[in-house]
């Protein structure tokens, strides 16, 4: 069986070298290029990881019948963001993929707060607890 010959990677992205060579072994049936797919491979995982939070969301009330939080600063590429409401400090109840707070008469002179996990395929991680903003009328 003839070798198919090592792909040229000048000029490529990290994974287009990588789909090239795992390619060119795949057709060869053998593992010529497992070294170099290893380094390759490792250079991209070293890139990626489970979100980090660089910047703490924050709660607004901007209707006298919702409070609202947002997400904050994440690297890491999450894909999904899910949501824990505190009223004066308690977890309210299970997370919610929605960033906003429905008040109700009970929530007039309480303090609420959000905390926000962020997740992507390695892993998830809960950013600091947001700003208190003390429900008005």
């Amino acid at each position: 069986m003839a070798q198919t010959p090592a792909p040229k990677t000048a000029g490529l992205s990290v994974l287009q070298e990588l789909l090239l060579l795992l390619a060119a072994d795949y057709l060869n049936n053998d593992r010529t290029h497992a070294r170099e797919i290893a380094r390759l491979v490792a250079d991209v995982l070293g890139e990626i990881e489970a979100p980090v939070n660089r910047d703490v969301p924050y709660a607004s009330q901007p209707t006298t019948e919702i409070v609202d939080c947002t997400m904050g600063n994440w690297d890491g590429e999450p894909t999904e963001y899910s949501y824990e409401w505190h009223i004066d400090g308690i977890a309210t109840g299970p997370s919610s993929p929605s960033s906003v707070r429905v008040l109700s008469p009970a929530n007039v002179g309480h303090g609420l707060a959000c905390v926000v996990t962020a997740t992507n395929a390695l892993g998830s991680t809960k950013a600091p607890m947001s700003n208190t903003v003390v429900v008005t009328v």
